[in-house]
């Protein structure tokens, strides 16, 4: 609530002349909620238009491996990745597994002839 003053000055021959000043009092929790919030609203200006203004994620150290801008094109293309090397390493079994079979059918025919 405002503090409200009244001041008026005589002066002989002239008009009286009437100052009138107001004052903001804050009570202490008052002015603690003020300062907080300046702080907080800060601190939240400074960390988003920091992450805005980021030169990093428009960089091409950033976008050369496809990336949007959203972060999540890095696991997409570490999953890709770890789907190929799966499918190389179970195809190389696969031929191995072929390899001994063949080679165990060739084992049985030789054996066969004799």
């Amino acid at each position: 609530w405002p503090l409200i003053a009244i001041l008026v000055e005589h002066a002989e021959g002239q008009r009286d002349l009437i100052t009138e000043k107001s004052i903001w009092h804050l009570s202490d929790q008052a002015i603690k909620n003020v300062y907080l919030f300046y702080i907080m609203f800060t601190c939240w200006g400074c960390m988003f238009f920091s992450a805005t203004k980021d030169p990093y994620y428009d960089s091409d150290a950033y976008r050369e491996d496809g990336g949007d801008g959203t972060g999540h094109w890095f696991y997409e293309k570490q999953e890709e990745i770890e789907e190929a090397a799966r499918a190389e390493l179970w195809r190389e079994e696969l031929i191995e597994e072929i390899e001994q079979k063949v080679g165990g059918l060739q084992e049985l025919e030789e054996a066969g002839r004799k």
